[in-house]
């Protein structure tokens, strides 16, 4: 059976070039109803809309603009998914306004949304600050001890999002990010979410070392959405450079990874959306790299 390929249609970098004209920022030059109209036009049946944009450009994501956005839905045939905001968002915080703030910020989203019916809500159950708590340079049981306390505010923070929304736990897909995955799957079972699987955060050893056929075979039950890129990673010391979103082909996920993952998506019937957080154009480049390695996986 095929799989079902999407992409992001706020892609930052896209947006930013079409709010800029002769140097200046002109917000109202971005439609957000236009450019999933021009995204589909590639062939994406799924669209993930990142809702910090909604933050950003204050006239994107507006009663108008979503009900129009559900015409345009019904019109082409689409689906959706919303990656919930992230940026300035920490869910796992132990500053208790910073951690309502970012709740309510969630919840806020998750409602406005809600008329699209989304297939599934990605959440960063964790930010930035339990990303740099949990690359500590201290000893791995300290490290572990911090790792469990944050969990334990990001588990409140999950639960009041879903008390407030009444949305059902596995409409919400918990990605893993810059954060040990093994920690956040304990939430995950506590309040039976979802999980959303970014191919590059776990190759660039974000969220763990297995190998992304460990990691699908160990969550696939849960895995109702993959974010499909590859990502380099090397280190050096004490340092580590990673890029975590780039083309299928660019990175160090090889071919004989992508064959393997992508025919047991295949073999096991997997319905969720695979999205590209990409540009179109590199998007397009990941969909003829998987045309090269693993035809069958794609719509004929």
């Amino acid at each position: 059976m095929p799989l079902r390929f999407g992409l992001t249609a706020l892609e930052l970098q896209s947006v930013a070039q079409q709010v800029i004209a002769n140097g200046i920022p002109d917000f109202s030059r971005v439609d957000v109803v236009e450019a999933i109209r021009n995204a589909a036009g590639e062939g994406f049946s799924v669209m993930e809309l990142s809702l910090d944009a909604k933050y950003i450009f204050d006239s994107i994501f507006t009663p108008d603009s979503v009900n129009r956005l559900a015409k345009l839905k019904d019109e082409l045939g689409l689906s959706y998914t919303v990656h919930l905001p992230l940026w300035s968002i920490e869910l796992a915080t132990f500053n208790e306004p910073v951690r309502q703030g970012s709740v309510e910020s969630i919840v806020e989203c998750i409602k406005a949304t809600r008329p699209l019916e989304p297939e599934s809500y990605v959440l960063h159950a964790t930010g930035s600050l339990a990303a740099e708590f949990s690359t500590l340079p201290y000893s791995k049981d300290m490290v572990r001890l911090i790792c469990m306390l944050l969990a334990g505010f990001s588990r409140t923070s999950v639960e009041e999002i879903i008390i407030e929304t009444e949305i059902s736990p596995r409409k919400l897909a918990i990605e893993n990010c810059l954060f040990p995955f093994d920690v956040t799957r304990e939430v995950i079972d506590e309040l039976d979410t979802s999980i959303c699987f970014d191919t590059a955060h776990l190759i660039t050893r974000m969220s763990g070392t297995e190998s992304v056929m460990e990691f699908y075979r160990a969550h696939k039950e849960r895995i109702t959405e993959i974010h499909l890129q590859d990502g380099t990673f090397s280190e050096y010391d004490d340092a580590i450079a990673r890029n975590d979103h780039i083309p299928l082909g660019r990175g160090v996920m090889g071919n004989s990874v992508l064959r393997d993952f992508l025919t047991a998506l295949a073999k096991d019937n997997f319905r969720g959306p695979l999205i590209f957080e990409l540009s179109k154009d590199e998007a397009r480049e990941s969909l003829e790299h998987i045309r090269k390695v693993v035809p069958h996986v794609l719509p004929s």
